[in-house]
């Protein structure tokens, strides 16, 4: 049984992986689809997303049934127990990956700010990179990377988002055109800080396989 839990493992994992690259493709895309005004893009993330939750129901699905069939102990029920904790993670950043390719619909043909833009632009190069480091930590299960990580975007990320809500908020006092953008850059601003606890979460469930210790981070 050994060996054959260990097989599965490796295939658990695998899959892990997957949906890690998935997610990161999609908030990837739909931060490159906001900015480029890219409609085409945006709909594809959406479309995707059906595939992001079919994944995650499956990780689940068998994590629970392993643990059903094999009962692990120990280290092997972290493993088991990690992956099917963080999927829920990786599964919540890709909705709201979705949730920005609809405001790229949304925004389409309203009055922009070009210098918020130019802000969403920065934090969503951020916010991915945040998320790749943190899928890449866990897939090593480097404890040192994972709060290295945590710990380098967690004020980068804040003042985004504050450089983000400060100029919308003054846009929609002074305007009343403008009002709808602004509330979807409110919005942008809001789901990339989302991905971005996520990813944090996503470090914190590395610290977890690595040690058996739950902890906060940030």
């Amino acid at each position: 049984m050994g060996k054959v839990f260990d097989e599965e493992i490796v295939t658990l994992k695998a899959d892990f992986m997957k949906l890690g690259a998935l997610v990161g493709e999609a908030v990837a895309n739909a931060g490159q689809a906001f900015i480029d005004h890219d409609t085409h893009k945006a709909e594809t993330v959406i479309t995707n997303d059906h595939a992001i939750n079919h994944l995650q129901i499956h990780i689940e699905k068998r994590s629970f049934e392993m643990i059903a069939l094999y009962q692990p102990v120990t280290g092997d029920l972290r493993e088991v127990v990690g992956i099917l904790k963080a999927v829920t993670d990786l599964e919540r950043a890709g909705d709201h990956a979705r949730n920005i390719a609809r405001s790229t619909l949304s925004i389409k043909g309203q009055p922009r700010i070009a210098t918020v833009e130019s802000i969403i632009a920065s934090m969503s190069k951020d916010v991915s990179e945040q998320y790749d480091d943190s899928i890449s930590s866990y897939g090593e299960a480097d404890q040192d990377k994972a709060k290295e990580t945590a710990k380098r975007y967690d004020k980068v990320i804040e003042k985004h988002y504050n450089d983000i809500a400060a100029p919308s908020y003054q846009a929609m006092a002074k305007d009343s055109e403008i009002v709808n953008s602004a509330i979807i850059y409110l919005n942008v601003a809001k789901d990339l800080s989302r991905v971005s606890d996520y990813s944090t979460n996503i470090c914190e469930w590395t610290i977890y396989l690595a040690t058996g210790k739950i902890i906060e981070l940030n």
